[in-house]
């Protein structure tokens, strides 16, 4: 238990002590308990409009970055030799690469003054010469980025669970790729699936870095808010901050509650 000791002191240092400290001012107010800062979040439209914002971009990317996932993890679980461990590796690199680094490369080549913008007002093609990386669906494509080499090499795995017999069966019984895929190799890996549709989910509703150099507050965005209330240049108001923070923490643990009971259900049905 010695060996334990360190790592106990951490979480209890840097996770237990911090969420205590944040449930008692997001519940404490100067005469008890009080849901006040709730009551602000839900009534006022600018906590509203960050809590939707912060959803749909993060379902967005999710979503989509899980399919184009999806078929990268199937391709390279088909490859073999160098080209495997190539592009193992360019995931490797590129799924470290994000925050504010991230945030200036995209600038760099999407931004207003980006060379993909100035090159596409040089020869005149209109849907990337007024392309604005400034607004949601710039910031898609930011969140979808750091989405991919993820999701894919967390998707890796799960295709092994899928044999090569079943394949050799599904063939032999005259079904198709799609029908064996929908049917047999689909709902044996949806359990992995879920579970990396938590871990992106979770890394995309949380992230601070880059659409904060991105947008900033011109964008009302969840975790942009959280930290404005306690390092804001104007006002600090950690009390309403805590309750934001509870908040993002309630939606990351209601998304994975719902998908953790989809997992059980596929789990079951798999084992059936």
């Amino acid at each position: 238990m010695l060996f334990f000791l360190p790592l106990g002191l951490i979480v209890l240092l840097f996770e237990c002590v911090p969420l205590f400290g944040m449930v008692t001012k997001a519940f404490g107010g100067d005469g008890g308990f009080t849901l006040d800062y709730f009551r602000e979040i839900i009534e006022k439209p600018v906590y509203q409009t960050a809590v939707l914002n912060s959803l749909w971009v993060t379902m967005t990317c999710t979503i989509v970055g899980l399919v184009i996932d999806f078929f990268l993890a199937m391709a390279l679980s088909r490859s073999k030799g160098r080209g495997k461990a190539l592009y193992l590796s360019i995931l490797n690199l590129t799924s470290s690469f994000s925050g504010l680094p991230l945030s200036i490369a995209f600038i760099t080549i999407l931004g207003t003054a980006g060379v993909f913008v100035l090159a596409a007002q040089e020869i005149g093609f209109a849907p990337l010469a007024n392309y604005n990386l400034y607004t949601m669906k710039g910031m898609f494509i930011v969140y979808l980025y750091f989405q991919i080499p993820m999701g894919t090499l967390l998707l890796i795995p799960t295709f092994e669970k899928v044999r090569k017999e079943w394949k050799e069966a599904a063939r032999l019984m005259n079904a198709g790729s799609a029908q064996f895929w929908l049917k047999i190799g689909i709902p044996v890996m949806m359990p992995g699936i879920l579970g990396t549709f938590n871990m992106l989910f979770s890394n995309a509703v949380a992230a601070y870095a880059t659409p904060y150099l991105l947008v900033n507050n011109n964008i009302p965005l969840l975790p942009i808010k959280v930290v404005d209330m306690f390092v804001g240049d104007v006002r600090q108001r950690p009390e309403l901050g805590s309750a934001l923070s509870i908040t993002l923490l309630a939606i990351v643990l209601i998304e994975i509650g719902l998908t953790n009971l989809c997992k059980k259900h596929f789990e079951k049905g798999t084992r059936s």
